[in-house]
C-alpha cells in the first residue's frame, strides 16, 4: 500500500459534501462512496470523477479499499445509519486501515425559558421543555406516538416509515411524512400505506417558518424527529413545534449516547489529513471573491452572488452587511457549517485566512467570499481589499451588486445620464459646489448625521432635496426634505409639480405611501435616519466651471496681510493644481490662496495653516462666506502642526516664521515629489531659499520676480501705486518638469 495519503469517504450527508470540497481543494487523492442517486446528484458538480454510487456491505467495502489502495477511511454517513457505520468500521479493522468517524456538529446549546419561547437562539436547549420527549430508538418513539391524539408529522425521512405506520393506529388517515423528492422515498411512503397529501416530498434545509407552515397545513399535534444537529435542521424543527404548542418526540443521536475513540470533528480530521499528507499537501487558495449584495433585500441579489455564496467555504463582511443578509441565506450557510465572520478589512482577512491565533498555517479556506453593501464599484471597501489581495498574489474575482444610487434613481424616475453623482462617504468634499453647478445631484453621505449637515449647508439655496433612507430594506423611507419653494407642507398635492424632475404621479402606490413630504428645515433631523442618499434638484444651476480670480475686495481682510490678486493668479498657476490635490497653505493669513485652491475644484482638499488668532477668525469668516467645505483650518506653527495631516501633493508657503528649512524637510519627507510654491518679498528670504536648495539637488527651481503697479484715481488724474516686488519660487522635480512639457 502506498505511503501517499489516499482517502476513501463514505458520504451522502452535508458533512460529507463539505469534506469532499476540502479534499478537492487540497488536491488529496480520494474517492467518495454514496448509497443513492440523490447522494450522487449533490456531489456531481463538485467531484463527479471520483464518485462510487450504490449501497455496499462489508465485503464490498473491503474490496473497494483493497482495489483503490486507500490508507485512510472517513465515515461521514448519517449519524443514525449505525449499521452502515458498523460495517465500514469492521471492514477497515480487518484490512488494517485507519477508520475515522466524522461527527456531526450539534453546536453548543443555549438555554431557553418559556418566558422567551418566541426568541430561540439558533441552538436550542430542550432541557426542561415538557413537550419535548427524548427516546432511544424507533420502538420507543412508536410507543410515544401511540399516545398522541390527532395528526402526526414525521420528519425522520423514509427509512423506518413502514415500521412506524404499522405500529400506529389509523396511520393511513393521520400520519404525514416529509421525505426527499426521490422515487425511492415516495415508493417507501406508498408501501407504508400513505397517499396523496400525506406525502410531502420536499428538499431542505427548512426554516422555522417553513416548519410552522407545514405543521399548520396538516394540523399536526406532534412531530417525530431525530437529534440530527445543526446541519439536519434540528433547532428549526423544535422551535416550530414549540411555537405551535405541540409535542416533539426526539430520537437521540446514537453518537451522543456512545463515546467512541474513533470519533472526530471536521477540524480534527482535516488536521489528520494534513499530517498524513505532509509535503504532498497542495492547497489551491489563491482565489478570493469580493461581492456586492445590493441595497438590502434578497430580491436584489444577483444570480452570480447566489452562486458565489453556494460555493463559499467561509464568508466575511461588516456587521451591518451580514445583518442585512436574507435569513434563508444565513440559515443555509449555517446548516452547511460555513463560518460567517464579522470582518471586512482586507489585511485582517488575509491574516485570518493564512494564520490562526497560534501562528500556525490555517489556509484550508480556499473559496472565501467577502461581502459588501450595494455595488463594489461605488463607495466600497472592496477597492482597498482588492489592492491588498492582488499584492499578496491572489486572483480577485469581483461581483457587482445593484447600487443604492441606481435604486434611488429608479424610485424617483431619474435618468442617471443627467445626474452628477458625488461621494461624500468618508471624505472631505465641497458638496455645495456640485449642487450649484449641476441641475441634478445624487450625494452619498457618510451617514445620517452627515446627510443632515449637508442639508443644513444647502439651506440658503432654492433647491429641492429628497432623502432616500435604508433603500431596499424593510424600513425603506423616501423623505422630501424641502421643495423648491421652501413651502412647509404635509400634503403631497401642495408640492409644485412644475419644479424639479420628480413627478409624484409616476410613483407607484407603495412609493407614495412611503413618501413623507416635510419641507420644514426643523424636521430634517427627525426624518433622516439610517443609510441615506440625497437627491438635489437645482433649476438655477450654473454650469460654468470656476476659472479662478477672486477680487481682493470680496475677501474679508481686516489688518491681516494678504497675497494680492495678481500675485495669487500667478502663484495658483505655478502650483498647477491637479483634480484631487492635497494642498498645504502655510501662513494662510486671510486664506486668499486657500480660497482660490478650494474653489478651483471640489475634489481638492486644502489645509489652511495659520498661527495668528485674528487671521484664524478671518479664515473662518471667509470659509463660511465662500462655502468651501473642502478647506480645513489648522491652527498652529509649521512644521510641527503638519505631522498628522494628509500627505501633500502641493504646498504654498506665504510665511514660514523662520522655519523654512524644517518645513521643506517635513514636506519632502512626506512626499519627495510635492510641488512647492514660495512667495517672498525680501532679498534675505530669497537668499535663504536658494541656499536650502543645495540639500535638494533633484529639485529644479523656477524663479520669477513680479512687479505690479496699480493706478488709483486722484482728482482728474490716475497715479501709479506700485506693490512690493515679489519673488515666486516654484520647486518641482525633474520628472514633474518633463510631465509639464
Amino acid at each position: 500500500m502506498s505511503d501517499r495519503c489516499k482517502v476513501l469517504v463514505f458520504g451522502g450527508t452535508t458533512e460529507g459534501r463539505i469534506l469532499t470540497e476540502h479534499l478537492v481543494r487540497m488536491h488529496i487523492d480520494h474517492e467518495v462512496s454514496v448509497a443513492t442517486k440523490y447522494g450522487r446528484d449533490i456531489l456531481k458538480d463538485i467531484d463527479e470523477d471520483n464518485l462510487l454510487v450504490g449501497r455496499k456491505d462489508k465485503e464490498e467495502i473491503r474490496k473497494v479499499i483493497i482495489d483503490g489502495g486507500f490508507n485512510l477511511v472517513i465515515d461521514a454517513t448519517h449519524p443514525f445509519a449505525t449499521e452502515v457505520s458498523r460495517q465500514i468500521k469492521s471492514a477497515c479493522k480487518e484490512q488494517g486501515v485507519t477508520y475515522l468517524r466524522l461527527l456531526r456538529d450539534t453546536g453548543k446549546k443555549a438555554s431557553c425559558s418559556a418566558d422567551h419561547h418566541e426568541d430561540f437562539s439558533t441552538e436550542v436547549d430542550t432541557k426542561g421543555m415538557s413537550d419535548v420527549v427524548y427516546v432511544d430508538d424507533i420502538i420507543d418513539a412508536i410507543e410515544q406516538l401511540k399516545r398522541v391524539s390527532g395528526n402526526i408529522l414525521l420528519l425522520t425521512g423514509s427509512k423506518n416509515l413502514a415500521e412506524i405506520a404499522g405500529g400506529i393506529p389509523d396511520s393511513s388517515k393521520r400520519l404525514y411524512a416529509r421525505v426527499l423528492p426521490s422515487e425511492d422515498s415516495i415508493r417507501k411512503c406508498t408501501d407504508a400505506g400513505l397517499s396523496g397529501r400525506q406525502i410531502i416530498a420536499m428538499q431542505g434545509p427548512f426554516s422555522k417558518e417553513m416548519n410552522i407552515a407545514t405543521i399548520r397545513e396538516v394540523d399536526a399535534k406532534a412531530i417525530l424527529t431525530k437529534e440530527s444537529g445543526r446541519t439536519g435542521g434540528f433547532d428549526e424543527k423544535i422551535e416550530a413545534a414549540y411555537s405551535c404548542g405541540i409535542k416533539a418526540i426526539v430520537i437521540r443521536n446514537p453518537e451522543s449516547v456512545t463515546k467512541d475513540s474513533n470519533n472526530y470533528s471536521m477540524e480534527e480530521i482535516l488536521d489528520i489529513i494534513e499530517e498524513k499528507s505532509g509535503d504532498d499537501l497542495d492547497y489551491n487558495n489563491n482565489i478570493i471573491t469580493l461581492a456586492g449584495i445590493g441595497p438590502g433585500g434578497s430580491e436584489y441579489y444577483t444570480r452570480e452572488l447566489l452562486k458565489a455564496l453556494e460555493s463559499a467555504d467561509i464568508i466575511f463582511g461588516a456587521e451591518a452587511v451580514l445583518k442585512n443578509l436574507d435569513a434563508s441565506v444565513t440559515d443555509k450557510l449555517k446548516n452547511a457549517g460555513i463560518p460567517i465572520v464579522k470582518e471586512y478589512n482586507g489585511e485582517t482577512i488575509y491574516r485570518y485566512l493564512n494564520k490562526d491565533i497560534n501562528g500556525i498555517g490555517n489556509n484550508r479556506y480556499t473559496n472565501p467570499v467577502i461581502l459588501f453593501s450595494g455595488d463594489i464599484s461605488l463607495c466600497s471597501g472592496a477597492k482597498k481589499a482588492t489592492e491588498v489581495f492582488e499584492q499578496k498574489g491572489y486572483e480577485v474575482r469581483r461581483i457587482s451588486g445593484i447600487s443604492s444610487v441606481a435604486l434611488f434613481a429608479n424610485k424617483l424616475f431619474l435618468s442617471l445620464e443627467n445626474v452628477r453623482i458625488v461621494s461624500a462617504h468618508g471624505r472631505m468634499v465641497n458638496v455645495r459646489y456640485y449642487v450649484e453647478t449641476n441641475k441634478e445631484t445624487i450625494i452619498l453621505p457618510s451617514d445620517a448625521d452627515d446627510a443632515r449637515n449637508i442639508c443644513r449647508d444647502l439651506s440658503d439655496l432654492n433647491v429641492r432635496i429628497v432623502a432616500g433612507c435604508n433603500l431596499g430594506c424593510n424600513d425603506e423611507k423616501i423623505v422630501e426634505i424641502r421643495s423648491i419653494t421652501n413651502k412647509i407642507t404635509n400634503d403631497k398635492d401642495d408640492i409644485d409639480e412644475d419644479k424639479g424632475d420628480i413627478d409624484k404621479d409616476k410613483l407607484n402606490k407603495d412609493d407614495i405611501d412611503k413618501m413623507v413630504l416635510l419641507c420644514s428645515r426643523d424636521d430634517t433631523n427627525n426624518n433622516i435616519e439610517g443609510k441615506t442618499l440625497l437627491y438635489v434638484y437645482n433649476e438655477n444651476a450654473d454650469n460654468r466651471i470656476y476659472a479662478g480670480g477672486i477680487c481682493d475686495s470680496d475677501i474679508i481682510r481686516g489688518k491681516t496681510p494678504m497675497t494680492k490678486e495678481e500675485i495669487r493668479a500667478l502663484s495658483i498657476r505655478k502650483l498647477s493644481l491637479s483634480q484631487a490635490a492635497v494642498v498645504y497653505d502655510i501662513g494662510a493669513g486671510t486664506g486668499s490662496i486657500s480660497l482660490e485652491a478650494a474653489l478651483s475644484s471640489p475634489d481638492i482638499k486644502v489645509f489652511a495653516i495659520e498661527k495668528n488668532e485674528e487671521a484664524i477668525s478671518l479664515l473662518s469668516q471667509n470659509k463660511e462666506k465662500f462655502h468651501v467645505s473642502n478647506m480645513e483650518i489648522v491652527k498652529g506653527i509649521a512644521p510641527d502642526i503638519l505631522n498628522d495631516l494628509a500627505t501633500p501633493t502641493h504646498v504654498f508657503i506665504g510665511g514660514s516664521s523662520g522655519n523654512m528649512r524644517d518645513i521643506l524637510k517635513l514636506v519632502y519627507d512626506k512626499n519627495k515629489n510635492a510641488r512647492v510654491v514660495i512667495n517672498t518679498v525680501t532679498a534675505e528670504s530669497f537668499a535663504e531659499v536658494m541656499d536650502l536648495l543645495k540639500d535638494y539637488p533633484y529639485l529644479e527651481p523656477d524663479i520669477i520676480q513680479v512687479s505690479v503697479t496699480r493706478f488709483r484715481k486722484a482728482g482728474k488724474y490716475h497715479l501709479a501705486d506700485a506693490l512690493n516686488p515679489v519673488y515666486i519660487i516654484t520647486l518641482c522635480t525633474d520628472q514633474d518638469i518633463q510631465s509639464k512639457r
